[in-house]
């Protein structure tokens, strides 16, 4: 073998053993893994399932490319290269057995790349296996909407894959031709042998069999998602868009059998005209026509409108699972609050917490508050767990974490042992304060959670009967356990090392050194993906789930997760903004559980139980548990998972079920500052309030609703989970006009001067004050607006706590320690200081919007200055224009 061979061998083999070395590494690891899980069987199905399922994609590509090459193989006579001997330059004949494995090495190479652009497919596949009924058809092709859901994916990636094979065959054929010199161009006219022509001719024929296979897809994403304004079906895409499909899809059949007939007789001629005419009727069937027949065909058919505006009504809240009719109630609110309510006001709005929505805060009091220079991270959940009286209150639980990051940008930063063994490889323990507003902001610990549980001044941890808690909510690399550390029996042990092989794989899959030197032994045991996040990814891929929380059941801390199944496929419906994408389908279907301490993870349905979540769930191997299975207590901590409520909210202020002209679209109620600003508004953020709404106390999040000019709150959209695990989802509706907007009373209550006067007193000179986040709910016969004051005696050092609150009800405004004394300061608020306050707060919300308009309109922003146009108007008192009242 010559030296040049030996070094493209060489090379050849390095590549395939960094690149293959580093792949066997990591599917050995996650093999070790799901064996240490008790998930063998699991791994190596879905490795088969995934490999059988891109070996196919990749055959078949391959298979495509190769007859594509062979084909021009077939019609080359002989290549000659230029060679140089001596001085002579002479024509050497390439070897057919050359251009042959030449053919086939590009074949490869692309069905390779094709393999690797659509590695969905195994994902998708298992997806349509998974199309169990939902029992709901839609009218316009009578398909279920579970064919849009599991199966509508699947055929437009097949369609996608179809078209760019066919369309990449035809280049890559027609650039052999053109370098084999079967096309040329000679006086201006473009020549071809008859063996090009025919070859090419047929992938035209090919072409026109895809065109027509995605006019039909075509409309089937019409339907489902793809229609209208914000997804639904429009009267234009049901009278003209969908049966131009059906046509183009006929025509492009036409074509299709007219090209092939022409692969023995026909004129060139003949053949542009076929394609020209499909080209042409498809720019107007599609595009051209709908959009003149839009904007000159005036009012649409009323019958059809009507009829396909019912339709969007149903399919938008049936994606969103309010097909069911939630309750709608009309609350006996009086803006009113009568001088006997006060004392139940004070105490129906002792927890609204000043940690809901402050977060960080909270996060700062806590590390205040404990002994520990480390840098942490903590995950934090408000929740309700028995008191000392029996009675539900609200707790916040916290979890501190080892923020890794931070303690390696130190000036003495620990070695690696420090913080992958040991301690500072595990999560602190838990800590849980009362949620409501103590004396002075002062944070009340709690030495257990459950009935009899006191409370203290200091940090406590809780005591639980578990040992350290191994697994954690955000990102951490691996950790070693030694010999001599116990795990729990039947829990995972974690992956041992043992020799030199078994170790180098585990180090270059997780990239740590470390695990190959003598900071680690043969026994040692290493503890991989114990962040929740990652651990849930991989061991079901096909929910998406939100940022775990912790909850104690039992005595043992639990780490919580909602999943979600989301799509922008299902017919008929408006789409919703979700997690930076738009939804018109979003079930929070499951719920998954990690214990802290021993990682035993679970996948359980959330009730009621969803027959097409538990289909896709034993598509993937990993059936998920019907939710009678829950633990007793877990089904208290399911909550209500939030970003559904934000979606659902959005849905039911389009789709409410009202019907009429009077059936104006709401929208959720914003603060003031969201609309000021030049980027998009932050994310609605739900109240969390321990309230009994016509009922027993339950933990409800809260969306207020606005009319349609923002003038005033119109409805709540309430939602809580029943101890059993139950949801339940409740608009209420106010009074029309009675209640000012969320911005208004924000307004009102920052320029009130007992605000301004008690947040100067609390700071002092030489601290800092600010308000939080103003959260309005319903209580006692009225609706109340709750804004907590947090300050700090110094600028720097101490953190911000809760010092007192305000609140607004029935147009007065009272100021207090705590609810009950702010409840009791309303008596004294008169109308008169009601109405100087109302002016400065129109005063103040005049000139946010005009400096808002000013920015728009240095931005060029006209859709900003129209809503900053309209904010002002209403800070001023004026009308509507007349072209935008009902």
């Amino acid at each position: 073998m010559s030296r040049r061979r030996v070094a493209v061998v060489a090379v050849g083999a390095a590549v395939a053993a960094l690149f293959g070395g580093r792949w066997v590494a990591i599917q050995y690891t996650e093999a070790a893994w799901f064996a240490d899980l008790g998930l063998a069987r699991l791994f190596w199905t879905r490795l088969a399932h995934d490999t059988l399922w891109h070996l196919a994609v990749a055959a078949v590509a391959t298979l495509w490319y190769a007859a594509q090459t062979f084909a021009v193989h077939r019609s080359i006579g002989a290549v000659h290269l230029p060679r140089r001997v001596g001085n002579l330059e002479i024509a050497e004949a390439v070897p057919r057995r050359v251009l042959r494995w030449l053919a086939l090495g590009i074949a490869l190479v692309l069905g390779v790349v094709t393999a690797a652009t659509f590695t969905d497919v195994p994902a998708l596949v298992s997806l349509y296996r998974a199309a169990v009924p939902l029992h709901l058809p839609e009218p316009v092709l009578g398909r279920d909407a579970s064919f849009y859901l599991a199966r509508l994916p699947l055929l437009e990636t097949l369609h996608l894959a179809a078209l760019l094979l066919v369309l990449f065959g035809a280049f890559v054929a027609l650039a052999l031709y053109a370098m084999t010199g079967s096309i040329t161009v000679a006086d201006r006219r473009l020549r071809m042998t008859p063996h090009a022509r025919t070859h090419l001719v047929a992938l035209l024929a090919v072409l026109g069999l895809v065109v027509a296979w995605g006019f039909e897809i075509d409309a089937w994403a019409i339907v489902g998602g793809g229609g209208g304004a914000d997804g639904a079906l429009a009267v234009m895409d049901r009278s003209l868009r969908i049966p131009a499909c059906t046509a183009l899809a006929a025509l492009s059949l036409v074509v299709a059998a007219g090209t092939a007939a022409t692969l023995r007789r026909g004129r060139p001629a003949i053949l542009v005209a076929m394609w020209a005419t499909l080209a042409v009727a498809a720019g107007l069937g599609r595009f051209v026509v709908p959009v003149v027949a839009t904007a000159w065909s005036g009012r649409p058919d009323a019958a059809t409108a009507a009829a396909l505006a019912q339709y969007a009504d149903r399919y938008s809240r049936a994606g969103l699972g309010v097909l069911t009719d939630v309750p709608s109630d009309t609350l006996a609110a009086s803006p009113v609050v009568p001088a006997e309510s006060l004392a139940a006001l004070g105490r129906e709005l002792r927890w609204v917490s000043p940690w809901d929505g402050e977060p960080a805060l909270l996060q700062a009091a806590l590390a205040a508050a404990l002994p520990d220079s480390a840098p942490r991270l903590w995950s934090e959940t408000l929740d309700t767990y028995a008191g000392g009286s029996g009675g539900a209150r609200l707790v916040a639980l916290a979890v501190p974490e080892t923020d890794g990051l931070a303690l390696e940008r130190t000036a003495h930063p620990p070695d690696w042992t420090a913080l992958h063994r040991g301690p500072l490889s595990w999560a602190g323990a838990p800590v849980a304060v009362l949620a409501d507003l103590g004396e002075g902001g002062a944070l009340r610990f709690l030495t257990a959670l459950g009935p009899g549980a006191d409370t203290t001044a200091g940090p406590v941890p809780l005591r639980l009967d578990e040992g350290p808690l191994r697994y954690v909510a955000h990102a951490a690399g691996a950790a070693v356990v030694g010999p001599s550390e116990a795990l729990p029996a039947g829990a995972p042990q974690g992956l041992r090392l043992g020799g030199v092989l078994r170790r180098l794989l585990f180090a270059w899959a997780l990239q740590s050194p470390p695990l190959l030197d003598r900071r680690t032994s043969v026994a040692d045991r290493v503890l991989v993906w114990r962040d929740v996040p990652r651990r849930l990814a991989r061991l079901y891929p096909f929910a998406s789930f939100d940022e775990p929380r912790p909850a104690v059941v039992g005595a043992r801390l639990l780490w919580l997760a909602d999943g979600y199944l989301a799509s922008a496929r299902f017919p008929l419906a408006d789409h919703v903004p979700w997690e930076g994408d738009d939804v018109n389908f979003l079930r929070a279907a499951y719920f998954a559980t990690v214990d802290a301490a021993t990682g035993a993870t679970t996948l359980y349905l959330r009730p009621p139980d969803f027959p097409f979540a538990a289909s896709v769930a034993a598509a993937m191997g990993t059936p998920a548990l019907p939710s009678d299975s829950l633990p007793a207590g877990l089904g208290a901590h399911l909550g209500y998972p939030e970003p559904l409520l934000i979606a659902q909210a959005e849905m039911l202020a389009r789709h409410r079920g009202d019907t009429g002209a009077a059936a104006r679209p709401w929208a959720l109620a914003v603060h003031a500052g969201d609309t000021a600003s030049a980027g998009p508004p932050p994310a609605p953020h739900a109240t969390l309030a321990l309230l009994a709404l016509g009922g027993p106390p339950l933990l409800w999040r809260l969306l207020p609703l606005a009319d349609d000019s923002g003038n005033a709150l119109v409805a709540f959209v309430a939602a809580a989970t029943l101890p059993g695990g139950m949801p339940r989802l409740r608009l209420l509706r106010l009074r029309a006009g009675t209640f000012p907007t969320l911005a208004a009373a924000e307004s009102r209550i920052a320029l009130a001067p007992a605000v301004v006067g008690v947040l100067a007193e609390e700071a002092g000179a030489a601290g800092r004050g600010r308000r939080g986040p103003v959260a309005v709910v319903p209580a006692a016969g009225t609706v109340a607006y709750v804004d907590y004051l947090f300050a700090a005696p110094r600028r720097s050092g101490p953190p911000l706590l809760p010092r007192d609150v305000a609140v607004l009800a029935g147009g007065h405004l009272g100021v207090g320690g705590d609810v009950a004394a702010a409840a009791r300061a309303l008596a004294a608020a008169g109308p008169e200081a009601a109405a100087e306050a109302a002016a400065s707060a129109s005063l103040l919300e005049a000139r946010r919007a005009l400096e808002a308009l000013d920015s728009a309109a240095g931005r060029a922003d006209w859709d900003a200055f129209g809503r900053a146009l309209e904010r002002l108007r209403r800070a001023l008192g004026l009308p509507a224009p007349a072209a935008a009242r009902p």
